[in-house]
């Protein structure tokens, strides 16, 4: 059996989480963390680390992502969520690089700076190498950060950006399953179900004045449909994006809300494939010829890869904006 899946966590209450596929690469050797408000965590440090305390790199290879939690309580099942996915959420969000982890047994160690010595690495940081998301350099010394930002959240907002940013990972972890082309729709649901919860709730779309409620509009031939809009769901992610964001917000405005009517609520309420995942999918369809792309094509492409950008910077914007003074 493939390791990673063997042990889930220790069974103390010192645990080593390796992350054999984010890359360390910043500027310190470790970052503290802040303990989350509602956590068992007495302690939490990020550093970078070898896979095995046996194992010595070169002086010039970069390690592992490594998180080390100190908790009140052993880590199991009920508690797992609040003391560990949030925070590998957070290094996802962070690094955009993936959060697979295998533990190390800490028989022998009873604090931080001993199992540090063990599994340190000794070259943390190269400037030359950027990993990850393209444009940032230096990822880890935000989750400290970012978890000092969430502690000053709202208990409301708490919740809205904890529940957005899982969602958020989900779409990640889903894209890299095999031949993800496959699953367009789903993980482009769940990026406009995370922007979604960051807005407020939507209310129900009610007769006003003794006016009729309002019907969509075709947008091929212009007609009113039999459709209705009866939540609010569109107009208040376009709320979140005005409320977060600077400078014209017209165009992503009117790109998400034509997806979500074209993804999000076929998929949830008639389970109806939008992105070509039939023909083989958006890269494989049976429209490409040679190996080109159809504009067709291209167009689900762009439209993943903005959506995502969208909804990883809301999260980030979130954050940065929604500080309980």
């Amino acid at each position: 059996m493939n390791r990673l899946f063997m042990k889930r966590y220790g069974s103390e209450k010192l645990n080593l989480f390796i992350l054999i596929m984010n890359t360390y690469n910043n500027e310190k050797p470790y970052y503290e963390i802040v303990p989350l408000r509602d956590s068992n965590i007495k302690r939490a440090v990020i550093f970078g680390g070898k896979v095995s305390k046996i194992i010595n790199y070169p002086q010039n290879i970069l390690g592992s992502v490594c998180l080390y939690l100190e908790t009140d309580e052993v880590i199991n099942e009920n508690n797992y969520f609040k003391n560990v996915q949030r925070l590998l959420n957070l290094i996802w969000l962070t690094t955009d690089l993936p959060i697979d982890y295998q533990t190390e047994e800490m028989q022998g160690c009873d604090d931080f700076e001993k199992i540090y010595n063990d599994y340190k690495c000794e070259t943390f940081y190269d400037p030359n190498i950027i990993q990850g998301h393209p444009i940032t350099q230096n990822p880890i010394a935000r989750v400290p950060i970012y978890s000092c930002l969430i502690n000053k959240l709202s208990d409301k907002d708490f919740e809205k950006f904890d529940n957005a940013l899982n969602t958020y990972i989900w779409a990640q972890e889903i894209t890299r399953l095999p031949n993800p082309h496959l699953k367009y729709t789903l993980y482009m649901t769940l990026y406009l179900s995370s922007i979604n919860q960051l807005a407020n709730n939507p209310q129900p779309i009610c007769t006003s004045m003794g006016e009729p409620v309002p019907h969509l509009i075709c947008e091929k031939c212009g007609k009113r449909t039999g459709l209705t809009h009866v939540t609010s769901h569109n107009e208040e992610i376009e709320k979140i994006i005005k409320d977060l964001t600077t400078g014209s917000t017209d165009k992503i405005i009117k790109k998400v809300k034509k997806s979500y009517h074209e993804l999000r609520s076929k998929f949830l309420h008639v389970g109806l494939l939008s992105g070509g995942e039939k023909e083989g999918g958006f890269l494989f369809s049976k429209f490409s010829e040679f190996g080109v792309l159809s504009e067709e094509q291209k167009i689900l492409l762009e439209e993943m890869i903005n959506i995502k950008w969208l909804n990883r910077k809301l999260l980030e914007l979130f954050l940065q904006k929604r500080q309980n003074a």
